[in-house]
C-alpha cells in the first residue's frame, strides 16, 4: 500500500469531518484517535463510500501511526486546544525526523503556536497553526482555513495544494477560501479575531431579536419572518439565515418554538476574551474594540443567570412596549444592524492590521483576509465581498469606516442607529453592542473629544503634563498654588 499523504490526529466531530473531506478530494489520509474505538467509528461510518479507500485507520498507538504516515510525514492535529494539543505534540515529535510537518487545526492561542513553531523548528520539524472556521458542515464540505507558520516555502510546496482542495470556494469567483496568513502564530491570531467578530455579529443579532421580542411584543415566528426578509438584502449572511431557521424550529415537546425554552446563558470558549485581552496589551497601545467587548460582556452577564434573576426581582425594572410605529422601528433596526456590523468589522480589522506590524507577521492585506471569509466560515456574508473590494482598491485604508462605500452607509445609517438605541432606552431593553457601536462611530467622527479635560485632571492630581493645541511641548500647571503658573517641559523632562 502506498504511504498516505497526510495523517489526521483526532476523530472528534471536526477531525473526522475534515478527514472525510480530504479523502473525498482524492487525498490519501491516515486517521487516528487516542481511543481506537473512536477511530473505528469514524471509519465505519463511511466505509461504504467510494472515498473510504483513501482513509487508513490506525487502531494502535502513536508509534504505529508514525510507521504508516512516516517520520517525515505531514500530520494534522485536531484535538482540543491547550493541554491535549501539547500532549499529542510531546508524544509525536520525538518519533519524527527533520523535514516532518505538523499542522495544528485547533483554536490554539497564537502565542502557544509561536512557541511551538520555534521549539519544533529547532528540531528541524515544520510547524503550522491553522485556524479553521465553518463548524462540522464546513469541515466536511469546505471550511475557511487560515494557516500560518515560519516557512511560506514549505506551505507552498507541501500544504497549499491540499488545503486549497478541501477549502470552501467563494461563490463570487470560485477561489478557494484559504491563504497563507504569515509567520509564527499569524494563522491562529487571525482566527482569534475572526471569532471575536463572530461574537459581535451574534450579539448584535441577539439584541435585534430581543428588541423585537420585548419592545414590540413579537413572537419567534414573526421575528423569523423579519430575519428571513433581511437575508435578501444588505444583511445577507450565514448568521442571519440560521437565525431565521432557529426561530422557526418547533419545540419537540409540542409547547411552541424551541428558542423560547432554551436557557438564556451563553458559553464562551476563549477566543473572544483572548481578543479583548490582546487589544489591551499591544505594545503600541490599546486598540478600541468596544463592540467586540460588549459581546464578550453580554455573554459573561448572561452566564451569571442566578444573580440576574435575583436582582431582577429586587430591582423591578422590567421592559415595556415601544410607543412608536412598529414597522418604522423594524425598518430602522435593519439599517442600524448593518451600520453596527460595519463598526464591529472595522474594529477587528484595525486590530489585525496593527498586530500584523507589531508581531511582524508579514501577512496578506485585508482584502485577502476578507476574501477567504466569503464562504465556508461562520461569518460569511455579502458584506465581505464589499470589504474585499474596498481594500483591493485601497490597501492603505486607515479604517473600514473611511472606505467610500462604507462611509456613505455609516452616514446614512446613524439616524436609524440612534432611533433604535432610543427605542431600546424607552423600552428598557439592553443593547450593549448597538450602543457600543454607535458611540464608537461618534467618537471617531468627532474632531474634538473631552480628553482635554481628562488630561487637565491628570495633570492636577498627578503632574502628568499635557500638550497644548497652540504650541509644541509638554506643559504642567502648578494647580496647588495661588498663581497656578504653567511650566513648559522639553523632551528631556527639564523646565
Amino acid at each position: 500500500m502506498a504511504r498516505p499523504q497526510f495523517a489526521m490526529i483526532g476523530m472528534g466531530v471536526m477531525g473526522s469531518a475534515l478527514a472525510k473531506n480530504f479523502a473525498e478530494k482524492g487525498l490519501a489520509i491516515t486517521i487516528y484517535n487516542r481511543t481506537a474505538e473512536k477511530t473505528k467509528q469514524a471509519y465505519d461510518a463511511v466505509k461504504h463510500e467510494p472515498f473510504a479507500k483513501r482513509m487508513h485507520p490506525v487502531l494502535g498507538d502513536i508509534p504505529e501511526l508514525v510507521s504508516l504516515a512516516g517520520k517525515k510525514g505531514a500530520y494534522f492535529i485536531m484535538v482540543k486546544a491547550g493541554a491535549p494539543t501539547e500532549e499529542v505534540i510531546a508524544q509525536l515529535a520525538p518519533l519524527l525526523s527533520k523535514g516532518a510537518l505538523l499542522v495544528d487545526f485547533a483554536n490554539s492561542h497564537f502565542t502557544d503556536t509561536w512557541r511551538r513553531s520555534a521549539e519544533l523548528s529547532a528540531k528541524g520539524i515544520h510547524f503550522f497553526g491553522a485556524g479553521v472556521s465553518g463548524g462540522e458542515e464546513g469541515a466536511r464540505h469546505g471550511p475557511s482555513i487560515m494557516p500560518g507558520g515560519f516557512s511560506r516555502e514549505v506551505y507552498e510546496k507541501r500544504l497549499k495544494k491540499a488545503l486549497e482542495a478541501v477549502a470552501a470556494k467563494a461563490p463570487q469567483d470560485g477561489k478557494p477560501c484559504v491563504a497563507f496568513i504569515g509567520a509564527g502564530g499569524a494563522g491562529h491570531y487571525v482566527k482569534m479575531v475572526h471569532n471575536a467578530i463572530e461574537y459581535a455579529d451574534m450579539q448584535l443579532i441577539a439584541e435585534a431579536y430581543d428588541l423585537m421580542r420585548k419592545a414590540l411584543g413579537m413572537d419567534a415566528l414573526s421575528i423569523a419572518e423579519v430575519f428571513e426578509a433581511w437575508n435578501k438584502g444588505v444583511l445577507e449572511s450565514y448568521l442571519i439565515e440560521i437565525t431565521s431557521e432557529v426561530l422557526k424550529q418547533e419545540d419537540p415537546f409540542g409547547k411552541g418554538q424551541l428558542v423560547d425554552f432554551i436557557l438564556d446563558s451563553a458559553r464562551m470558549k476563549g477566543t473572544g476574551t483572548w481578543t479583548v485581552a490582546n487589544s489591551l496589551t499591544l505594545p503600541s497601545g490599546v486598540v478600541a474594540i468596544p463592540g467586540i467587548y460588549a459581546a464578550v460582556e453580554g455573554r459573561a452577564i448572561s452566564a451569571r443567570r442566578a444573580e440576574r434573576v435575583a436582582l431582577a426581582k429586587k430591582l423591578g425594572i422590567s421592559s415595556r412596549r415601544y410607543s412608536g410605529d412598529r414597522q418604522e422601528l423594524i425598518d430602522a433596526l435593519e439599517q442600524a444592524l448593518f451600520t453596527a456590523k460595519i463598526a464591529c468589522y472595522a474594529q477587528g480589522i484595525e486590530l489585525m492590521q496593527l498586530a500584523n506590524k507589531e508581531y511582524s507577521f508579514g501577512g496578506p492585506d485585508i482584502s485577502t483576509l476578507a476574501s477567504i471569509w466569503r464562504a465556508g466560515c461562520i461569518i460569511r456574508a455579502k458584506l465581505l465581498g464589499d470589504i474585499t473590494r474596498a481594500y483591493a482598491k485601497d490597501a492603505k485604508l486607515s479604517s473600514l469606516l473611511a472606505a467610500p462605500a462604507f462611509s456613505k452607509a455609516i452616514t446614512s445609517g446613524m439616524e436609524s442607529l440612534a432611533k433604535v438605541c432610543c427605542a431600546a432606552a424607552e423600552s428598557r431593553v439592553p443593547l450593549m453592542a448597538f450602543d457600543a457601536s454607535r458611540n464608537y462611530i461618534l467618537q471617531y467622527a468627532s474632531r474634538q473629544l473631552p480628553a482635554n479635560l481628562t488630561q487637565a485632571q491628570r495633570d492636577f492630581f498627578g503632574a502628568h503634563t499635557y500638550e497644548r493645541t497652540d504650541r509644541k511641548g509638554a506643559f504642567h500647571t502648578e494647580w496647588g498654588t495661588k498663581k497656578r503658573k504653567e511650566a513648559y517641559f522639553n523632551q528631556t523632562g527639564q523646565r
